[in-house]
């Protein structure tokens, strides 16, 4: 009998499936014959389709590395492989490891939810199986797999998930890490956790895949990982610089696609900006600077150099699109169309957008950054690092030779940093934390990060979730932590969602949660702002944003989810769509962990409980409460006295500003200092029943505040 191989891997499954797995066909032969050749994951016949995708797949610079990949893997418990952007890697290794007759689940982490959708509909296609069988994807609030999955493209932070029923992740043979140069939390988090479990499996293999040459970091952790490496498609790609700073580099990077498209040869377009709002207005600008005459609202017919007619397509992409949002950037379209593409740095290496020509990079990205002194979390506009420059000007290079216009100067360029600073060192660590502790790592100190993070950061995080009663005095995770951990959301909504059982208001809280997932869920078009400005009022509550945006979920459920009322009443259809598919998830398992689903909700009147609303919300962010003194427009932040003021997208603005408030996050906005964004009005003796943290406010930092609280509380007891 033949002995198993220790890796777990089936050398005969393997040679039958080598065996199928075809060489591109030459074009004269009969096409009645291809189909003759059976898919070894189906025991079907091959599509005609299959092999139109089998003749781009070969061309691929990565296939050259297909049998060496297969031998290290083989031969090795980890392998670190570097491939150049355009270079095929995050489609075709994972393809190439599922050939070798594993015997459990292949993942492929992504550290966005959009690229790993995407990248899983396009392998499904070149391995001629449906999405959700054979290849899957799984992600926060979404998934299509089944009992047939094979191949699983996934988020680090759902894999690590996975970790907690599951310390050994026996489910999978081997988990292939992408876009490791990205440097997240989650992904930081994962190496360090599957470097435990190759001590405890010799079956278990890793691959950790980069787009970066900057190997050292990894090499460094996984000192006897062999390298493979594996260079792009690339053409000669010209840079052009500003040659004067850029104030507004929105408005310069819808000037500079503008004038690519006046006046640059046929190619698409690709424009990094750093978010979701900064692109739909760009889109919206450019539009508006383009419009001669609008065809099915994205298409607009201009002149070009030669005189004659070119469409435009003016698109966005970023990490909430829907599927369908998503194959309108990746589609073809015809020789005379230009598409215009606004993306967020997830175009930079994560997904690969084909007829790209001309790059215009803004030199910002999206970071978080913590502020220690005042336990604060900011998401601030940033600059990139050359590494990530480089990566956006490749972009240009991958069909033909392409131009990269970089709206920064020569000498602002050198003083970039080299590479992306880690995020595990500039974020807070209180989900971290939280997370180490429910996968019983005793010392949260002591993991093994590539780039640990400060003491303090974590002494910060120990702090939160000790207010919040995930941690005891004594460091160790609590019952309630355990529950708060099980919720796929920040732990302030995990633990407004547990306390919701005192209010009666479970399915309510979901709602919150929910709203406050997917974010921003109204537009205002620029040349129709005072119409949305009419139809946003109808959703107003008087006492806040939460129950505003409590308002406008029930208005899109009493409307049947309808497009059409969205677009009518200037809401983002997909974020209500998703908000939805979030709702969904979280009674669910609130009804798991039994979390009374209940709601104050009255469908014929439209009324609900406001009290208890705000209660609830303020049971997870009573670290974020704000006062606003008397004669002032200002608010000072509770915890650490910080000046604020009320974002001008408050319903708090427009109905009245109450003197308490609870936030959900500040904003920095420049020189205009940091604001407050989603408010909800509270009474202050409501503080004193939600955490200790108001148990003794003689402690608070603020004299004012604490004096003002002290006398209330007085006064509470004599009454």
């Amino acid at each position: 009998m033949r002995r198993p191989r220790e890796d777990g891997c089936d050398t005969n499954a393997q040679e039958r499936v080598v065996a199928t797995r075809l060489e591109c066909p030459r074009k004269d032969e009969n096409s009645a014959k291809q189909t003759l050749q059976i898919n070894p994951f189906t025991g079907q016949s091959f599509s005609p389709e299959y092999y139109k995708l089998l003749n781009h797949r070969v061309t691929l610079p990565v296939y050259e590395k297909a049998e060496l990949l297969k031998q290290q893997i083989r031969d090795h418990p980890i392998v670190l492989f570097v491939g150049e952007t355009g270079s095929g890697k995050t489609t075709q290794v994972p393809q190439f490891i599922a050939e070798m007759g594993f015997p459990h689940i292949i993942a492929c982490t992504q550290p966005r939810r959009i690229a790993a959708m995407s990248v899983a509909a396009r392998v499904a296609s070149e391995m001629d199986v449906q999405l959700g069988d054979e290849v899957g994807y799984h992600v926060r609030f979404q998934s299509k797999m089944s009992e047939k999955t094979k191949l699983l493209y996934m988020t680090d932070g759902m894999l690590l998930r996975e970790a907690f029923s599951d310390h050994n992740l026996s489910r999978f043979s081997v988990i292939i890490v992408d876009e490791a140069h990205e440097r997240t939390i989650d992904t930081d988090v994962l190496l360090g956790v599957l470097r435990l479990i190759l001590n405890r499996r010799p079956d278990f293999r890793v691959i950790v895949m980069s787009a970066t040459l900057d190997m050292q970091k990894f090499q460094s952790y996984f000192p006897q990982a062999p390298l493979i490496k594996v260079s792009g498609r690339m053409y000669d790609v010209q840079v052009k610089y500003v040659m004067e700073p850029v104030n507004d580099y929105i408005e310069s990077c819808v000037e500079c696609v503008c004038n690519i498209h006046r006046n640059e040869p046929a190619g698409d377009i690709l424009c990094f900006l750093t978010g979701e709002a900064e692109i739909e207005k760009a889109v919206m600008r450019t539009k508006i600077k383009l419009e001669q005459f609008v065809l099915r609202d994205t298409e607009t017919i201009i002149q070009n150099m030669e005189g004659s007619p070119m469409m435009v397509q003016v698109l966005p992409l970023y990490g909430s699109l829907s599927i369908d949002e998503q194959k309108r950037v990746f589609a073809s379209v015809g020789e005379n169309v230009r598409k215009i593409i606004f993306a967020t740095n997830i175009a930079e290496t994560s997904l690969t957008i084909d007829g790209i020509v001309y790059v215009v990079d803004s030199g910002y990205h999206k970071q978080s950054l913590y502020n220690s002194d005042i336990r604060v979390d900011y998401l601030l506009p940033a600059l990139i690092s050359k590494a990530s420059a480089e990566q956006r000007k490749g972009r240009a290079g991958r069909t033909r030779p392409g131009k990269c216009f970089r709206l920064f100067r020569p000498q602002d360029f050198a003083l970039f940093p080299e590479q992306t600073h880690p995020e595990v060192l500039r974020s807070s660590m209180v989900n971290t934390v939280l997370l180490l502790l429910k996968l019983e790592v005793e010392n949260p100190y002591q993991f093994a990060f590539i780039d640990p993070p400060s003491q303090q950061s974590i002494m910060d995080a120990y702090y939160q979730l000790n207010l919040f009663g995930a941690v005891d005095d004594d460091l160790k995770l609590t019952e309630f932590g355990k529950l708060m951990a099980e919720f796929p959301v920040e732990p302030s909504l995990a633990r407004m969602l547990l306390r919701s059982s005192e209010y009666r208001c479970g399915a309510d809280a979901a709602v919150i949660a929910a709203m406050l997932e997917v974010g921003n869920v109204f537009t205002r078009p620029p040349s129709r702002s005072n119409e949305a400005d009419q139809q946003h009022v109808i959703f107003q509550h008087a006492d806040g944003d939460h129950l505003t945006l409590f308002n406008v979920f029930h208005a899109f459920w009493r409307n049947h989810q309808s497009a059409r009322y969205c677009f009518d009443h200037f809401l983002r259809y997909q974020a209500l769509t998703q908000a939805t598919r979030v709702y969904t998830q979280l009674t669910k398992l609130m009804g798991k962990k039994g979390i009374p689903v209940i709601s104050t909700y009255n469908d014929k009147t439209g009324l609900f409980d406001s009290v208890a609303l705000r209660k609830v919300v303020l049971e997870g962010f009573f670290t974020q409460v704000a006062y606003k003194p008397p004669n002032s427009e200002r608010y000072k932040t509770v915890k650490d006295s910080q000046w604020v003021m009320l974002h001008r997208q408050s319903v708090l603005t427009k109905k009245r500003r109450p003197t308490w408030i609870v936030y959900d996050r500040l904003e920095v906005q420049g020189q205009e200092g940091t604001f407050i964004r989603v408010a909800s009005a509270i009474e202050p003796e409501w503080l004193f029943s939600v955490s200790e943290f108001f148990e003794d406010p003689s402690e608070l930092s603020d004299s004012e505040i604490s004096h003002i609280l002290q006398s209330l509380k007085s006064s509470m007891v004599k009454a």
